[in-house]
């Protein structure tokens, strides 16, 4: 049977990647000297959750907290060809966390879809392109069956906003909405995330990530969960025009300000995981 398998850093806590495994590929305990390989790093696990084979076969789920590997022996290796990603790319790292939902009204976000389309100012233009370049890499290479052997971390740009000077309000105007709409979001399975915003643009729409502390947004990623029309598509090509920015859809390949583009984009559903 296939083990639904999420690797955690134990750096910071990010999901480096959800994966699938077959049981029989595992260990039949874990005990902190397995080794794997996983998006061009080794890693030691130390820790399962749950340890033992008649455990996360039971649920058909496991947790593996990994730690960089330096000078570790490479000894009881995983081999990567058991491993399959679900996704090609994610960002390398999730925002500092506050606390608990304290049960308000949130966005909820997956961890491996935080910033997986967001919007990017000019000076990021080098890293889109390599970014998108690697990702497309990836799924041309890489793909078996629905999933990937390899996954692409990005790392940068690590403030795809740099250089822009937007607020919360500034989004709200440029998008045809009010900041009445404006609350937490949060990162599914962790919590609030600290200085986090979402902002509702439409019926399965919303522009979600950080403002430092002088009010100025430093993500502006965009969840979608259904379809939106022309007028969406025109306020977001209104706003990066006025801005500088561009819409980039990493796992999708797409960089784009054009309306024509951008109405196509938001005109379809969203993309599955496995992409």
């Amino acid at each position: 049977m296939d083990i639904s398998v999420t690797l955690v850093d134990a750096a910071d806590g990010a999901v480096i990647a959800r994966t699938a495994v077959a049981s029989e590929d595992l260990p039949a305990a874990f005990d902190g000297t397995q080794l794997l390989e996983a998006a061009g790093t080794v890693w030691r696990v130390v820790r399962a959750e749950p340890a033992f084979r008649e455990e996360y076969e039971l649920v058909g789920a496991l947790e593996l907290t990994l730690r960089r590997v330096e000078d570790d022996p490479p000894t009881r290796m995983f081999q990567t060809r058991d491993i399959h990603f679900s996704m090609s790319s994610i960002s390398d790292r999730l925002p500092d966390i506050a606390g608990p939902f304290d049960g308000r009204s949130v966005l909820l976000v997956q961890d491996d879809l935080w910033r997986d389309v967001e919007l990017v100012g000019p000076f990021a233009a080098e890293a889109v392109r390599a970014n998108l370049a690697a990702i497309r890499r990836v799924q041309t290479e890489f793909r078996s069956g629905p999933g990937f052997t390899e996954i692409h971390l990005r790392t940068e740009p690590a403030e795809p906003l740099e250089g822009v000077t937007l607020t919360v309000e500034d989004l709200a105007a440029g998008l045809g909405t009010t900041t009445h709409f404006v609350r937490p979001v949060a990162i599914e399975g962790q919590g609030l995330v600290r200085g986090g915003y979402a902002l509702s643009v439409a019926d399965g729409v919303h522009v979600y990530g950080l403002v430092d502390p002088a009010s100025r947004v430093t993500v502006a990623g965009v969840h979608r969960t259904g379809v939106a029309g022309p007028h969406v598509a025109e306020a977001f090509a209104a706003l990066a025009l006025a801005r500088g920015l561009t819409l980039v859809d990493w796992r999708g390949g797409l960089r784009t300000a054009d309306p024509a583009v951008l109405t196509e984009w938001f005109g379809t559903p969203p993309q599955p995981l496995w992409r």
